[in-house]
């Protein structure tokens, strides 16, 4: 009976895959740039200055206003993780108002295709609205070829919401990490 339990599974799977993708949705690493491979700049990828504002609404991978995103290395692949605050519906389809709710996806640096996702929890500092994702990584600084944001992250600090951003001197892979309101 396991066994046959097993088999469905990994079929039903399978199937879903080519619709959903079944791919393993990895952890992120515990610090920003860990597993990089001795470098910030990948051959191909798209800055987050030129996606993330046109990204909410143009893609699967984002379910609203994005909340935060990093640069992995994962599998000997490049990824971007991005979160983003996201609409909860009900088994009737009907929207739910969750505002802990959320989406955390890996999208391909080069492309931004969906390597996976899956709903999240939000932290406190997430849920908040503030300064955009987009207005705040203008104000970084991200300019080719140097200095690239490597993480956006919303964060707490003196009870008030924040971004924290960490970005990579191409040059040299040393990070610098500011907050910006």
């Amino acid at each position: 009976m396991k066994a046959r339990l097993l088999v469905g599974v990994t079929l039903a799977c399978a199937m879903l895959s080519a619709f959903v993708g079944c791919a393993p949705h990895p952890s992120p690493p515990t610090v920003v740039g860990e597993n990089f491979p001795g470098t910030c700049l990948p051959g191909e990828l798209r800055w987050p200055t030129d996606f993330i504002e046109s990204l909410p609404g143009a893609s699967s991978a984002v379910g609203g206003r994005i909340v935060g995103l990093r640069l992995e290395y994962v599998d000997s692949e490049w990824v971007w993780r991005l979160r983003s605050a996201a609409q909860k519906t009900n088994l009737l389809g009907q929207r739910e108002n969750d505002p802990s709710f959320g989406r955390d996806s890996i999208v391909d640096a080069r492309t931004l295709a969906v390597v996976s996702s899956y709903d999240a929890e939000l932290s406190t500092a997430e849920q908040e609205e503030g300064t955009s994702a987009y207005e705040v990584a203008q104000r970084a600084g991200e300019e080719w070829p140097s200095t690239l944001i490597i993480e956006m992250a919303r964060v707490r600090e003196n009870d008030e919401s924040m971004w924290q951003i960490t970005t990579c001197d191409t040059e040299t892979s040393e990070h610098h990490v500011e907050t910006l309101r």
